[in-house]
């Protein structure tokens, strides 16, 4: 159950609650930071892979390359 904080609540606080407080802020903006750095990471990743047209597109180049290599081949067998 989370608990709301009024700002009579908080006018109220001591300076040890106040500190067990930002020590919780604390951790929050340490998981925060640590999924950022995951989200980075798999974004990292996912650009790395090609799209499905840049493969078709790497396909046709080598398909390319390996037809003109065919023929030279041939032209060198005669």
């Amino acid at each position: 159950m989370t608990k709301k904080i009024t700002v009579d609540t908080l006018a109220r606080m001591t300076q040890d609650e106040f500190s067990r407080m930002g020590e919780r802020f604390d951790k929050i903006d340490g998981t925060l930071l640590e999924l950022k750095e995951g989200q980075k990471r798999i974004l990292d990743v996912v650009l790395e892979i090609p799209s499905k047209k840049a493969f078709e597109r790497l396909d046709n180049k080598v398909q390319a390359f390996d037809a003109r290599l065919t023929s030279v081949e041939r032209k060198v067998g005669k």
